[in-house]
């Protein structure tokens, strides 16, 4: 299991970091959480919060729970199957490049 894991963190990394500029997908301390950097879209983080929500339709963590420094970021669980990995992808990926 922790190599499907682990395999996920770097499948939803490279398609988001190659994907687009704004998003950075941090490398993880984690097994199953991943830190997607989202400051490149110049969003506060309640706007950033209902963007993902409204346009991405993805139910992510909102970074500033974890204080001021979470602020511009967002956390994945990526605990799940690859399938649903993929579509967390196209989803985020389409709603940015939308706009």
């Amino acid at each position: 299991m922790l190599d499907y894991l682990r395999a996920n963190h770097t499948h939803f990394a490279k398609a988001i970091n190659e994907a687009d500029p704004r998003l950075k997908v941090l490398p993880t301390d984690s097994l199953y959480l991943a830190w997607m950097d989202c400051r490149g879209l110049g969003m506060d983080a309640e706007t950033l919060n209902t963007f993902m929500l409204t346009k991405a339709r993805v139910w992510l963590d909102k970074g500033q729970k974890f204080g001021i420094e979470g602020h511009g970021f967002m956390r994945v669980n990526l605990g799940c199957p690859r399938a649903t990995v993929d579509d967390a992808i196209r989803r985020i990926t389409s709603a940015v490049a939308a706009i």
